[in-house]
């Protein structure tokens, strides 16, 4: 009894590897038929209403039938108006915005976000020397316990001031 039962699974695995337990026009109905019913808008959606598994449903490529395309995209185009709807009727500020950042071109959409980005140009190469205390007198007052946090560029100014005498 178990081995008949076994054998008979193995049949079904059989005819379903070669794609004769599902009729690919069926598959393609019901598609439709759950895209339509449940607003689907991803691939993935379907799978979930059919009766067959997804290496089945991808062994058929009906991933690629022009028919579940259209139905998918439709189905988003109808969502992104009923949004786009919902976000110009609503007195939110932030729904408001969004809306706005639908419709703006690109200047306005860098004045909302503060993202400009603006070009620097430069008329003359920047160059600057770096002295690098070569008297020591920064390992000096470390050593000699100055608590002062040494920046750089004012003792550098004070080492100049001490270099004028003033």
């Amino acid at each position: 009894m178990k081995e008949q039962r076994n054998a008979k699974e193995t049949s079904e695995r059989d005819d379903w590897r070669v794609g004769q337990k599902y009729n690919e026009a069926e598959l393609i109905q019901l598609s439709l038929r759950a895209i339509e019913q449940h607003e689907l808008v991803f691939v993935s959606e379907i799978m979930a209403f059919l009766p067959c598994s997804q290496s089945t449903f991808y062994s058929y490529k009906l991933e690629r039938t022009e028919l579940l395309k259209e139905a998918l995209h439709r189905n988003r185009i109808n969502l992104k108006l009923q949004i786009r709807r919902k976000l110009l009727e609503s007195d939110n500020p932030i729904a408001l915005i969004a809306s706005y950042k639908l419709f703006a071109n690109q200047e306005e959409l860098e004045r909302l976000s503060n993202n400009s980005r603006q070009t620097h140009e430069q008329t003359k190469p920047f160059t600057f020397t770096l002295n690098l205390n070569p008297d020591n007198r920064i390992r000096e007052r470390l050593v000699a316990g100055e608590s002062k946090q040494i920046t750089g560029e004012s003792d550098f100014i004070d080492a100049e001031a001490e270099d004028d005498g003033t």
